[in-house]
Parts: C-alpha cells; structure tokens; sequence
C-alpha cells in the first residue's frame, strides 16, 4: 500500500510541477543579493523565560531567533510567518499546490509526514550526523519515514514532544468540599466510578466539566482519548490498511460521550466549537481538558491577560488550581496516552546555493540551545537529550510524565501515508452522533466505510460534505 501510494503521489508532484509554470516559485535573493528563507510555523510560544522584553505575542520569538541567525549570517534574511492553528491544515496544502510553500515549516509530524509521501520534502538525515545519540528515540524514530524504496529517511528533524495527560483546576472539587472525589497528588490516578462520581458531582448549569470540540480534527486525540478509555484503538498493531475506531469497544466509547454530552458533563456545542474550550477552563465553565503538561504555560500567559475569572463558591477570588492525571480508564482497560511530536520539515530546494542556506538554518534551529529554548517556553519535551530536564523545578509535573512514560502509547498513525486524509473524516461522523442524527453505532459505520474508500484507492480524495454522510 505505501508503494501504491507512493506512485500516486509523485505523479500528483510531477503534474503540480509542470502545471506551476515558470516565475510562480518565490525569489531566492533579495535587492541585497542576500538568500531568502522564508519560515512558517506554529503558534507554539508567547513568552519566553529571559526573553520578556522581546517575546509578547506568538510570533515574537521565531523573529528573534531570525534576528540572532542573521547577525551571524549577514548573506542570509529570514522572513518568518505564523500561522494559526486554522490556517496550517489549510494555507501550507495550498501553497504547495500553488508551487510557492516556505522553505521550513515548524508543524505537528502528523501534518509534515503528508508532504514526505507527496515527494515535496528533503530528507534531512545530514542536519543532525553524528548527533543522532542526542536525540530523544522515540521522537527521532516518529520522524523517520520510509522514502519510494522503502529506505527510512529523516523528514522531519524533531525539536518538541508531548504526550497527553488529563490536567484538571482541582480548585473547582476543593473549594466546594469535594476534593475527596478526585485523586491524590501522590496517587493521580482515578477508577472509572471515581471519574464518574466526580464529573457528576461538579456538573451544573454553569460547569460542564469535560472540554473539547469536534467541530474540526484539531485536538482530536482529546475526544480520542475516552475511545482509548474503553479499549477502543484507531489503528491495531500497526496494520494501516484499515481503521479499527468501529468495533464494540468504540461504539461504547462514543455512546458514553454522547450520554456525556446529554448529562450536561460536556458543553452543549461540542459538534460547532473550536478551540474555546481552554476560555472556558480559565473562566471556570470547564475543569478537566485532556491535555499536555503546557497548560501551566498557557495558565501563566492567562493570567498575564487576565483572563482567569473561575469562581466556583462566589466569593469574589479566582478558584484555580491546576492538577495533572492519568486519564481515567474502564475497569481492566490499561492506560494508553498519544505522544506527538512538532519538527522541522524543509520543502525542496532546486537551487543548491539556496539549499545550503536553509540548511544552515535548520541546523541553527535544531541545536540543543534553540530547541531547550523551544521546550522551556512551550513547556513540552525537548528533542535533545543534552537539553536536559526542563521540569525539573516543577515535581509534580515530573512525577505525572514519569507515570506516564510508564503507559502504553496509543497510535493515531500519525506518520502514515493517509493519516491526515482519514484524520480529517472523523470530525463529521462524530458531530452526527452528538447531535443525534446518528446512533453511534451508525457514525462509525458510516466512518469505516469512508475510510476503506481512502484506504483503497491509497491517494488522497475529497471528504464526504455530509454531517456523518
């Protein structure tokens, strides 16, 4: 299937090629004679440790690390563009497509994987020889992909991780009188009852307790995670022909959600919301958010905005205290917790002078200074090993990572060939069940029969418009 699929999409690149016509592909130098490399990436940082004066806003921080490249690379202009989280499963497909992509992109290796197998990126293996000892295994070996005769490349040079975690405002129990519902700071790990007592206990007309959206398939690993709660597996030992989300397991797993959502313990525009869920936490209208140890950056930069108003018992005072846990897990269901991994991908270079300075760049962007800076300021995992532990002021986020390492690794079959093409199938299906138009039982149904059409022609193809059609 990989070789299938490899055919399909270099004659898709070549046909991209020929109809781009000459003159559409960006300028190399500038007026000055000086190279152009042009950089896109996350919103992934705001604020940087030590850097206060010169990081405020996302963005701020890429421009600085352009400005001290190019002090010591006079021959070279970074131009840098954020993009937000909308924009990047959109606006980086269409300038491939248009023949104009940046030459780097810093992006989640489940959005980057997709140019690997379309043939539009250089592998990368030369950034990081002699240095590969230094990389973290598990999010070096997520980066390497398998090129058209099957030799595994470097696409994508790692420079952050996460693995998910449940991160709760423990202040919401606490301040209420029920703190005895939720673990322990020294066991953070519930039974299934305790969850559900503790979601029930908490819920009211201005808490739904549980945030997330399907509105779209960012952040889908949040709803994924009450799948995986059940046993449910969206791939199974690695087979990537089919999608395995519609079995027993996951039909339970999706009508305990939707019986969630009717309780009132997830918010009621779960099927039409974005990213406003992490509002919601701040202002206390949510309190538990499957999540990645950042959310005390992210409280960090609320806080900074006032943002946090949550006031669980009227008494005027902000009510949040936020706690790391396990995700909970039906009785006998071993935890399984996504990790992902965000790297540095670089689209392909015709002019080998041009080639040699983004190179340049990369390099400077993957040492282990700009990538402990990367992890420090977004509270993931550093890449490198030589960075060192970056939690290692916060205990009890060492101690949650620790138990975490410890779990099974859920797999959303983030680096295979198809993976952001059924990726983004699943949101519609799963709207469809939350809204009632569907059992579930029907929307994953409905799913695994759209995803075996993908998975067949092995290339990518439109989505069904259809709400969970």
């Amino acid at each position: 299937m990989i070789a299938r699929r490899w055919v399909v999409v270099i004659l898709l690149a070549a046909g991209l090629s020929s109809c781009c016509g000459c003159g559409s592909e960006r300028p190399i130098r500038d007026r000055q004679g000086r190279i152009i490399v042009e950089y896109w990436h996350q919103p992934m940082v705001t604020t940087v440790p030590g850097l206060e004066d010169e990081v405020k806003e996302v963005g701020d921080f890429e421009r600085y690390l352009a400005r001290q490249f190019m002090a010591e690379n006079p021959d070279i202009v970074i131009r840098t563009q954020c993009l937000n989280w909308e924009d990047l499963p959109r606006k980086v497909p269409i300038s491939v497509l248009g023949g104009r992509p940046p030459d780097v992109l810093m992006d989640f290796i489940g959005r980057t994987s997709g140019f690997w197998y379309q043939g539009v990126l250089e592998p990368l293996d030369e950034v990081i020889a002699g240095s590969e000892q230094d990389f973290q295994p598990q999010l070096l070996d997520a980066s390497l992909l398998p090129d058209p005769q099957g030799v595994r490349q470097l696409h994508a040079v790692p420079l952050c991780g996460w693995v998910q975690v449940l991160a709760l405002n423990r202040a919401a129990w606490d301040v209420q009188g029920l703190g005895h519902l939720i673990p322990t700071r020294e066991n953070p790990r519930w039974t299934w009852d305790q969850f559900e007592t503790a979601m029930a206990a908490i819920a009211g007309p201005s808490v739904t307790p549980l945030g997330m959206q399907v509105a779209s398939e960012q952040g889908d690993y949040r709803v994924l995670q009450f799948f995986w709660a059940f046993g449910a597996e969206v791939y199974h030992d690695r087979d990537y022909s089919r999608v395995a989300l519609n079995s027993r397991q996951g039909v339970e797993a999706l009508g305990w959600l939707v019986a969630a959502k009717q309780k009132g313990w997830i918010q009621s525009n779960v099927a039409t919301a974005g990213y406003g869920f992490f509002e919601m936490f701040w202002q206390g209208r949510t309190v538990a958010i499957p999540s990645g140890v950042s959310v005390h950056q992210a409280y960090s930069n609320a806080v900074r905005d006032d943002k946090v108003t949550a006031d669980f018992n009227g008494d005027g005072r902000v009510d949040m205290d936020i706690f790391y846990t396990l995700p909970p897990t039906r009785p006998g269901v071993a935890v399984s917790l996504p990790v992902a991994t965000n790297g540095l991908a670089v689209f392909k270079q015709a002019d080998p002078a041009k080639r040699k300075a983004v190179m340049r760049f990369v390099r400077f962007l993957a040492s282990s200074q700009s990538i402990g800076r990367y992890a420090r300021a977004s509270q993931m995992l550093p890449s490198r090993k030589s960075v060192g532990n970056i939690f290692s002021d916060q205990p009890a986020v060492t101690e949650i990572l620790s138990r975490a390492s410890r779990c099974d690794v859920a797999d959303m079959g983030a680096t295979s060939p198809n993976y952001y093409d059924i990726r983004k199938r699943l949101p519609a299906y799963l709207q469809a069940a939350f809204l009632g138009l569907k059992t579930p039982a029907e929307a994953l149904a409905g799913f695994e029969r759209e995803t075996r059409g993908v998975l067949r022609n092995g290339g990518p193809s439109p989505p069904n418009r259809e709400p969970g059609g």
